[in-house]
């Protein structure tokens, strides 16, 4: 597998919800084709890109929300060369007249079918010019760019539709034992990427835990661990990973995972102007992959390697759910996909074996299966949080309990043979719900 083509294309930063950050990339790729602001704008999104941009807050647009705003800003202030942080640059001005073009009507949005989970389409039109750009298959991936019918530019990889690159291929049949591997073999320069992914979630959880953003569940669910804050930042104090939840950290290290992962939620789903560090394309997904085993690295007294190592296999195992289950999905990828892997490098940094950490996985995929997506919002802090505290959860139970020995309902302890039935559940099982949403969201939920 190709490590450094897997860890550049699917861990990168990005600024706000990929979803408007991929409608405000594409604005931003048309509006470059045009001789002046557009006049009006048309999006097409796939259900799943409309779901998750309908009510998310937009990075730098002081709490506004929403798909056609995101487009505004991007096609009126975006940076596409800043790809997924496109709209870095807005200020207050451009908020405004991103605003006033909305609320007159000038722009409109459309889900279309028989596209990519990830497609978003801007038109931009002002006379004489009608500019279309497209994002498809990943968040960050112009697709092409017409110009009044021409094409102007074409993505030269052959990804197209759904198809997977041939990393995420990889991926889709690893086993375990390889996944744990590929962890053990990354090199300083990827390591210290890794850890500077840390650093920038752990800023943003910082944030939200100080102030109340969003729902502030981070924030409220933190005020009650302060009397006993949890900071064994010299070697001397650290205690042995399998105690720590009991009396080392003063309150449960569960209940700080969760508290500080969610609270870095809040303040992204609020939009806060700050970039996190994201996982297989998503910035909830790096929050909830990296925040649980950076803690416990600090908490444990861990060195950096070993973090960084912890922190490859979480991405890894992040992705290769991802890959079973596709991009975006009626599931939560934040407890499925990233609590899975928060779980696995949990115990990787606790000195547990890959059978353990394959365990843990098989653990967080029964506990959190059912959790459903319905769109980017404040309320994804939640669900983040969950996510968070059932990876600590399965760990413990990975390492100290007796494991399962055979299969529990649809899961099983071999990775591969539950990433098979999480993947049918996804497609098949849940492709009425994610109907359901959309039908909801449109209506409005009242």
């Amino acid at each position: 597998m190709d490590i450094a083509a897997f860890f550049a294309a699917e861990v990168k930063p990005a600024l706000g919800c990929t979803e408007p950050g991929a409608v405000a990339l594409a604005a931003a790729t048309a509006a470059r084709h045009l001789p002046g602001p557009p006049e009006r704008i048309h999006l097409r999104l796939s259900a799943n890109i409309y779901k998750n941009g309908q009510s998310v807050g937009i990075p730098g647009a002081q709490g506004l929300r929403g798909n056609m705003l995101a487009s505004a800003l991007g096609a009126l202030a975006g940076d596409a060369d800043m790809g997924l942080q496109a709209l870095a640059a807005v200020t207050a001005d451009d908020v405004a007249a991103a605003r006033a073009l909305t609320e007159r009507g000038a722009v409109t949005q459309e889900i279309v079918q028989d596209v990519p989970t990830v497609y978003a389409e801007a038109e931009l039109y002002r006379p004489g010019h009608l500019v279309v750009a497209v994002v498809a298959g990943r968040h960050d991936r112009v697709a092409e760019v017409r110009h009044n019918g021409q094409v102007v530019y074409r993505a030269e990889d052959a990804l197209g539709g759904d198809s997977l690159p041939p990393y995420m291929a990889d991926l889709q049949r690893a086993a375990f034992d390889d996944l744990w591997a590929w962890a053990d073999g990354i090199d300083t320069d990827l390591a210290r990427d890794l850890l500077r992914g840390a650093e920038m979630n752990l800023a943003v959880a910082e944030q939200g835990l100080a102030n109340p953003w969003g729902l502030a569940v981070g924030h409220t669910l933190g005020m009650a661990l302060r009397g006993g804050d949890c900071r064994n930042d010299s070697a001397s104090d650290a205690r042995a990973p399998g105690s720590c939840a009991h009396d080392a950290c003063g309150p449960d290290i569960s209940a700080r995972v969760k508290a500080t992962t969610a609270a870095a939620a809040d303040v992204r789903m609020a939009g806060a102007n700050q970039p996190v560090m994201s996982s297989a394309g998503s910035g909830n997904h790096g929050l909830t992959a990296i925040i649980p085993p950076a803690l416990a690295a600090r908490a444990w007294g861990r060195s950096d390697a070993e973090l960084a190592r912890a922190l490859a296999l979480s991405h890894l195992v992040t992705g290769a759910v991802k890959a079973r289950t596709g991009r975006l999905t009626p599931l939560c990828g934040c407890a499925v996909a990233a609590g899975a892997g928060a779980a696995a490098a949990l115990v990787r940094l606790a000195d547990g074996t890959p059978a353990q950490a394959e365990q843990a996985v098989a653990l967080v995929f029964s506990s959190v299966m059912g959790m459903i997506c319905d769109g980017a919002k404040g309320g994804c802090a939640l669900k983040v949080g969950t996510a968070a505290a059932e990876a600590w959860s399965a760990a413990q139970l990975a390492l100290h309990g007796p494991g399962m020995t055979g299969a529990e309902g649809i899961v099983s302890p071999d990775f591969r043979a539950s990433l098979r039935s999480l993947g049918e559940v996804s497609s098949l099982g849940f492709a009425a719900v994610d109907v359901a949403i959309i039908r909801l969201l449109e209506r409005g939920v009242q």
